[in-house]
């Protein structure tokens, strides 16, 4: 026959089981009820998630072929005048500031290794 003790613990470990059934299946439509609000929510705005598909309606037009490749031209030009204008972070030559700190620090400046180089050797 089982003790007390037995079917206390058993009827404690049932408890918590259920306990944590119950929050899980609380989560879960919680969790539903939250995906749900917020595809109408969406849906209201003009965006749409439908089988793993999203689309979007907008006012506009989709942009002519001509209105493309000029919006791609000037994305270009753009970039270029970012590259020109930085022109010192895409060097691979080094500058008076590099050389000071070169030499300060014990690094190859006469241009034979012009890489990192590695002064103690690892265990």
């Amino acid at each position: 026959m089982a003790s007390t003790w037995d079917v206390v613990s058993s009827v404690l470990f049932l408890g918590i089981f259920l306990g944590a059934v119950f929050l899980a299946v609380k989560f879960s439509s919680a969790l539903s009820t939250s995906t749900t609000s917020a595809q109408t929510s969406l849906k209201s705005q003009g965006i749409t998630y439908e089988q793993g598909r999203l689309s979007v309606q907008t006012d506009r037009a989709a942009p002519s072929r001509d209105e493309y490749i000029a919006n791609t031209q000037a994305a270009f030009n753009r970039g270029a005048k970012t590259l020109k204008s930085h022109a010192n972070a895409f060097a691979f030559k080094r500058g008076d500031s590099q050389e000071d700190t070169a030499q300060s620090s014990g690094a190859d400046t006469n241009g034979g290794n012009r890489g990192f180089r590695r002064t103690k050797k690892l265990a």
